[in-house]
């Protein structure tokens, strides 16, 4: 399994609108239903003046082949995501899998196109 976990640095107001964004243009009648969101949360828990909210969205795909699959498609980058971004400071995703799998080595997987 592997786990994309998307952090996004936004005002703690406009995390209802990103929520909304996604809920309405992303999640529903996707062709291609990788990733699959998993759970989605906020950091702090309560709103602090002058202090930015994070928003975790954890996805996940099958495994390293459908991660790339993913990655190869042209049309895998959804048009919401300009759209989201108007909101956030900053957006970052990290690429996750378990710490005990064994990884490969450059060369040992052949890249899905």
């Amino acid at each position: 399994m592997i786990h994309l976990l998307d952090e996004l640095t936004l005002d703690a107001g406009d995390v209802k609108h990103v929520l909304a964004l996604l809920d309405e243009e992303l999640l529903p009648g996707r062709a291609e239903p990788v990733p699959q969101l998993v759970n989605r949360w906020v950091s702090p828990p309560v709103v602090v003046p002058g202090v930015a909210t994070t928003l975790w969205l954890l996805w996940q795909v099958p495994d390293v082949m459908a991660y790339y699959r993913m990655r190869g498609n042209p049309g895998s980058t959804p048009e919401v995501w300009p759209k989201v971004d108007r909101f956030c400071s900053s957006r970052r995703r990290h690429i996750l899998t378990d710490a005990g799998t064994m990884l490969p080595m450059p060369g040992e997987v052949a890249h899905a196109v």
